[in-house]
């Protein structure tokens, strides 16, 4: 009964503010305060840290100018290459189709020489006419020598692939023909000029 009225008559002057309980009661409405303040603050922190700011470096200005010389250098290298893969397309085509028949007259030249026979002037050599005929492409996959007698297996364009070859044989209406077989090499004679072919691809 005793403790209720003490803290009965506490509350009471605290709540009044009576003598020096005024003190007391200012400076817990100041703890209060500030337990309020520090809390919200500390609230305020958080929130701070969970959002996310976009943070931008701004680049260097010597360095962005040699990135971007450097990128304009492999664009430049790319379009060049681009062009030089297109051209040398063209250019081997043009080249094949002119290699498929290299010694023949083109339909060009025949109307030439139609219309310089008929003004009656000399015809003008064709310069594929008094050209050397270039010998065929030929490889040696092997050569057999026993004794006396050899052979050699030659891929030969134009004639074939796997050819067994003696000493004597001739290809191309004999524009061709192999002259000597030994164990290391074959030679061929083409239109009076010996070619010695070693095997192998």
């Amino acid at each position: 009964m005793v403790d209720g009225t003490v803290n009965e008559s506490f509350a009471s002057k605290l709540a009044s503010g009576e003598g020096s309980f005024r003190s007391l009661r200012l400076f817990i409405f100041l703890v209060l305060i500030g337990g309020i303040a520090f809390f919200g603050w500390n609230f305020r922190k958080i929130m701070d840290l969970s959002v996310e700011e976009p943070v931008f470096v701004p680049p260097v200005a010597g360095k962005s100018q040699e990135d971007a010389k450097r990128l304009d250098g492999i664009v430049e290298n790319y379009r060049a290459t681009t062009e030089a893969r297109r051209a040398s397309k063209n250019t081997a085509e043009a080249v094949i189709d002119d290699a498929r028949r290299p010694f023949a007259m083109t339909e060009r030249k025949v109307e030439e020489r139609v219309r310089v026979a008929a003004a009656g002037e000399s015809p003008v050599p064709d310069p594929l006419e008094t050209m050397e005929a270039l010998p065929p492409i030929m490889f040696v996959r092997a050569i057999m020598v026993a004794g006396k007698d050899a052979i050699a297996i030659m891929d030969i364009n134009g004639v074939g692939n796997g050819i067994i070859v003696k000493t004597g044989f001739s290809f191309l209406e004999k524009q061709g023909r192999i002259v000597r077989i030994t164990p290391d090499k074959v030679t061929v004679r083409w239109i009076g000029k010996n070619i010695d072919i070693t095997p192998g691809l």
